[in-house]
């Protein structure tokens, strides 16, 4: 099981598998909210596509419980989920944040050969030097 830091609070949380919900369960969602989106505020019509959402990500903590879940617009899903500072950027902090709090450092591939970072320059007349 991958555990991680939270970025909200700093306490070390786990992660849940996802859990599909059935159409029954979904309904349920949906009349419990009564067809508000929680995300924008907006009324939900017909036509246009709805999922299910977790509202705190599972890579943060959050569980398949229905007080975690709701029905919302496809649209707000995705700017939740991968706007500026959505579920994936918030998650991908929080794995850096543990990253640093255990002291493993990032491994960096090796320079590009030319560049600055090589330690190597190449003189006009072909020949390679150290810099």
């Amino acid at each position: 099981m991958t555990r991680l830091y939270c970025s909200d609070n700093s306490e070390n949380v786990g992660t849940t598998r996802r859990k599909p919900l059935t159409a029954s369960q979904k309904l349920a969602l949906y009349d419990e909210q009564k067809g508000i989106c929680p995300l924008c505020g907006l009324f939900m019509v017909a036509g246009k596509k709805l999922i299910d959402e977790h509202l705190r990500p599972l890579g943060l903590g959050g569980t398949n419980d229905f007080g975690n879940r709701a029905i919302v617009h496809e649209a707000c899903a995705d700017a939740k989920t991968h706007g500026p500072r959505g579920d994936i950027a918030r998650i991908a902090d929080a794995k850096a944040q543990k990253r640093a709090a255990l002291g493993f450092k990032t491994r960096k591939g090796r320079p590009m050969p030319g560049s600055r970072a090589s330690g190597l320059k190449r003189g006009f007349d072909g020949t390679v030097t150290r810099r």
